[in-house]
């Protein structure tokens, strides 16, 4: 059967769920003998009433609150609820649909834990290096996860507050940076490598000043030792065999504690490298005044074992960085020269000693004195030179040299023009007019050494052993007086 008009009179509406379909229900109004109508659709929904209703009923007294949540809070009819509703309504915001920026739009609505709201600044929602724009260049900031870029646009950024790690050795890694900005970690290798490159020399002065110990003075008048002569020796020798040793400020008191000189046996005999180098102390050196760029000292080298010998000079706490080596071997002597001269041309002329003597423009050249089987580990060939040329008024003396030659074109010896200096560059004259000459190779160098004078010259040289050496004299004329010399000894390594 229908339910359609049905009259159901309750003294209070019954919840939704429970209420019949197509009925009107009749309320009693509390404390009267009244009633009000509802009407139930077929869908169980409430219409609204079918009468006695006018709109102020509509606003505050239509509707019986029952639910049980309302009732709790206190709503008890449909004027409360509506009073309560409109409260909840003011606080509310329209759903934007604006998109805005921290300039135009600078709060946000922040929530506590009991649903309390406040405006908050939005610049400082969220804000950290790696998700804020640091400026205010529209577009900036950083994305987490890929590449990106700090742009300062010339500002000052600082990091202050950090721990103080100076005494910490895990601590021993540095921030570096490319030529492009890119940041990475480096152990610090590379910056320092690059460093003396940045300094001047008035910089680098004060930093190795800076380094020194406490009980160091750093000067330029630090010892250098450029050349060791001669740079070979026999110790199957019993007797006491001189070295002089060339370079720079080694006028030192041998009687003071504060000068010392040390030879260190740094590689045995087959040129392998010494793991803890043998260090021998040289008490009797020697040292003129009027020459301070040499050291000479004399030692019975058979009581010292074979191999490769350094030098190291100290004064006033300064002491050499580096030196030529000594080879020490047995069995190594000089061979005395009997020189065959040949090719005598214009004012060449041979004397009675069987030096080349050039009194005038000419050249003359020797047998070959030293082939290329001989070349393969060394050699030192000792020369006597000097010169008595001068100028004679606008006849000056014209460019002179007695070299060790091969056909290669490369020559190696003294040039001779009023003054001795190397050839084929020069340090700057000789003093002496009379030298003995070493020109010696050894290991990819040639050396020129002129005892007498104290000078010394170092070049690398890659074709000496691939070609035969003799030994040549050149004069091109001018100025009055002769030019002499002669090789005297050979000694093949």
């Amino acid at each position: 059967m229908s339910n359609i008009g049905k009259i159901i009179r309750v003294n209070a509406l019954p919840p939704e769920g429970e209420r019949q379909k197509n009925v009107i229900y009749q309320v009693a109004e509390p404390g009267s003998t009244t009633y009000k109508d509802y009407a139930i659709d077929e869908s169980g929904d409430m219409k609204t009433p079918t009468a006695g209703v006018q709109p102020e009923d509509l606003k505050d007294t239509l509707v019986n609150i029952t639910d049980p949540d309302l009732l709790t809070a206190g709503i008890t009819t449909q004027k409360e609820y509506n009073i309560h509703t409109g409260e909840r309504l003011k606080n509310k915001i329209d759903q934007p649909s604006t998109n805005g920026n921290v300039q135009d739009y600078p709060s946000v609505l922040g929530l506590d834990q009991n649903g309390n709201t406040a405006k908050l600044p939005a610049g400082d929602l969220g804000k950290n290096i790696a998700n804020s724009s640091l400026t205010s260049i529209p577009g900036a900031g950083l994305t987490l996860g890929a590449d990106w870029v700090i742009n300062t646009t010339g500002l000052n950024y600082s990091i202050k507050g950090l721990a103080d790690v100076s005494n910490d050795s895990s601590f021993n890694i540095l921030l570096a940076q490319n030529s492009n900005g890119r940041v990475s970690r480096s152990n610090g290798k590379q910056p320092f490598q690059a460093l003396p490159a940045s300094l001047n020399d008035n910089e680098k002065i004060s930093w190795r000043n800076g380094m020194r110990l406490s009980t160091e003075v750093y000067s330029t008048g630090q010892p250098r030792i450029d050349s060791v002569i001669l740079p070979f020796v026999d110790n199957s020798l019993t007797f006491t065999q001189y070295i002089t040793l060339i370079g720079l400020n080694l006028f030192v008191d041998n009687q003071t504690p504060n000068a010392s000189l040390v030879m260190k046996r740094v590689k045995d005999i087959n040129g392998n490298a010494l793991t803890t180098p043998e260090e021998y102390k040289i008490n009797n050196f020697n040292v003129l005044q009027n020459m301070p760029n040499m050291l000479n000292f004399g030692l019975n080298w058979s009581t010292y074992p074979q191999g490769y010998y350094q030098f190291f000079c100290t004064h006033n706490l300064l002491t050499n960085l580096s030196s030529p080596e000594l080879l020490v071997k047995q069995g190594i002597t000089f061979t005395a020269l009997t020189p065959v001269w040949q090719d005598l041309a214009g004012g060449a002329s041979v004397d009675s000693s069987n030096n080349i003597v050039l009194g005038s423009a000419g050249s003359a050249r020797t047998n070959v004195l030293i082939d290329t089987s001989q070349m393969t580990n060394g050699f030192v060939v000792k020369c006597s030179v000097a010169t008595s040329v001068g100028s004679n008024g606008a006849n000056f003396a014209g460019h002179t040299r007695f070299t060790m030659k091969g056909d290669d074109g490369l020559e190696y010896g003294v040039t001779l023009t009023g003054n001795l200096d190397f050839y084929p560059n020069t340090v700057g004259g000789f003093t002496t007019k009379v030298d003995v000459l070493y020109i010696s190779y050894y290991n990819g160098l040639l050396t020129l050494a002129a005892e007498v004078n104290g000078k010394t010259r170092v070049f690398a040289v890659t074709s000496i052993p691939s070609t035969p050496r003799y030994f040549y004299a050149l004069r091109q004329g001018g100025g009055i007086g002769s030019f002499v010399a002669k090789p005297t000894e050979l000694l093949l390594l």
